[in-house]
C-alpha cells in the first residue's frame, strides 16, 4: 500500500465519482493530495473523507479550469502547502448529448472544448515547469474513447475534445521526454456516473451496447469508477516509468488492438 508513497497528486474534477475514486485510491497508496473542483461542499466531503480514511495531507482549491488565472493560482498552493507536484491527473470534464451537430448549441460546444482541452492545456502549463526544474512528474490526462471513435449519441464537442487531448498527450510527452516526465492518457470507455445525468436511460443502454466484455459471470457488469483508477495509479506510480506518449485504454473490449 505504498506506491505512491512520499508523492504529491492533483486530481482535477476531484468531487465527482470519478475524480473522488482516483484521489482515494492514490491516497491510500500513501500521495498526499490535492483537490481541485468548482464545488466547495462536494470537494471539503472528498478531502475530510480522505483524512478520516489513511490521514494523508489533503487540500482543496475552488478552481474553475477553463480559467488560466484560477490554475495557476492553485497551482502556487499547492507547492506552498503540500511543498511539491509529483502528480497531475487531467480529470475535470464535461459530456452532453447530441446526435446531430444540429442538436449542439454553440454555447455547449464552447463549454466542452474549454473545460476538456483548454482546462487540461492551461493545467499541465502550471505544473510543467515544477516538473522539468525537478526533472521528474506524471501527468496522467483522462481521454475517452469517444475521442477515438465516433459515439452514437455524444456530442461532436465532447469527442473533439477527447480527441484533442489525445494529441496533446503525446505533443507535451515528446516535448518534455528529456526531463525525465511522463505524460500518458487513459480513454475509458462508459464508465455511468453523475457526468451523464443528461444521457436518458435508452441512450445510456445504446452507449453501452457494443461491450463485448462480462466479468463475474454475470451480463450487464460494465466498467466502474475504479477501473479507471486502477490504471491512473499505474500511469501515476514507479511502474511506469518507462511508459509515455501512450493510451490506456479502460473500455471492456469496445475497442481493440
Amino acid at each position: 500500500m505504498d506506491r505512491m508513497r512520499d508523492k504529491t497528486a492533483i486530481i482535477t474534477g476531484g468531487s465527482g465519482a470519478l475524480g473522488k475514486t482516483i484521489a482515494l485510491t492514490l491516497a491510500r497508496e500513501g500521495a498526499d493530495i490535492a483537490i481541485w473542483d468548482i464545488s466547495v461542499e462536494r470537494g471539503q466531503k472528498i478531502v475530510d473523507e480522505i483524512v478520516g480514511m489513511c490521514n494523508r495531507k489533503v487540500i482543496f482549491s475552488r478552481v474553475d479550469i477553463s480559467k488560466s488565472k484560477e490554475v495557476n493560482a492553485a497551482a502556487e498552493t499547492v507547492i506552498a502547502e503540500l511543498g511539491k507536484i509529483d502528480v497531475l491527473v487531467n480529470n475535470a470534464g464535461v459530456v452532453s448529448s447530441a446526435p446531430t451537430l444540429l442538436d449542439l448549441s454553440d454555447e455547449r460546444w464552447n463549454l466542452e472544448l474549454s473545460i476538456n482541452l483548454t482546462g487540461t492545456f492551461y493545467c499541465t502549463r502550471a505544473v510543467l515547469k515544477h516538473m522539468m526544474d525537478k526533472r521528474s512528474g506524471k501527468i496522467v490526462n483522462i481521454a475517452s474513447l469517444a475521442g477515438e471513435l465516433g459515439r452514437p449519441i455524444t456530442s461532436a464537442g465532447y469527442s473533439s475534445s477527447k480527441a484533442g487531448v489525445l494529441g496533446f498527450t503525446m505533443s507535451v510527452a515528446r516535448s518534455v521526454a528529456a526531463y525525465g516526465i511522463n505524460v500518458n492518457a487513459v480513454c475509458p470507455g462508459i464508465i455511468i456516473t453523475d457526468i451523464h445525468k443528461a444521457y436518458s436511460p435508452e441512450q445510456l443502454e445504446l452507449l453501452q451496447a457494443d461491450i463485448p466484455l462480462n466479468r463475474e459471470g454475470e451480463m450487464g457488469v460494465r466498467g466502474k469508477p475504479q477501473d479507471v483508477a486502477d490504471a491512473v495509479l499505474f500511469l501515476a506510480s514507479k511502474e511506469s516509468d518507462y511508459v509515455t506518449g501512450t493510451r490506456i485504454r479502460v473500455n471492456g473490449g469496445s475497442l481493440m488492438g
